[in-house]
């Protein structure tokens, strides 16, 4: 999940730096980056979540109520199996479930990462637009010994 983030966070930075200042003083980034950074994040994005799922277990879905935590007869016993490594409070657990319960379910971000800001096709038809496709070609060309 770090080298999702970071890769994100990346892909961001190099569209900002590969970006141009107009005459009008107004800044543009990179729009062949952005939209590539947007694209892997909608993938990425998800796949984050469902790590984190996989990581959590059950709980994200089943995780007891805070009635229950309160409950004089049951809230003793799930803080007692619900505990963790020593020196964590069972609260502190529970509430990092309950984070985890919240980006992974309740959550339209899945929705509006893959659609927010255009759909896929539009985004790769800004990049196909935008890119020196020639360019590219005659590279591939001259890495793989083709004379031209």
């Amino acid at each position: 999940m770090i080298h999702r983030a970071e890769t994100l966070y990346a892909c961001c930075l190099a569209a900002s730096y590969e970006g141009h200042k107009e005459a009008s003083g107004n800044f543009f980034i990179n729009s062949v980056m952005a939209n590539a950074s947007k694209m892997h994040e909608a993938k990425e994005l998800n796949e984050a979540i469902r790590l984190l799922i996989d990581i959590c277990g059950g709980f994200v879905a089943d995780m007891p109520s805070d009635k229950d935590f309160s409950n004089a007869e049951v809230g003793p016993l799930l803080k007692k199996y619900m505990k963790g490594a020593s020196g964590v409070p069972v609260e502190n657990r529970i509430k990092m479930y309950r984070l985890a319960e919240k980006i992974a379910l309740e959550s339209a971000d899945s929705v509006s990462d893959i659609h927010g800001g255009g759909s896929a096709e539009a985004h790769r038809l800004t990049i196909i637009r935008s890119v020196d496709l020639e360019k590219k070609k005659k590279a591939a060309r001259r890495l793989a010994g083709i004379e031209e």
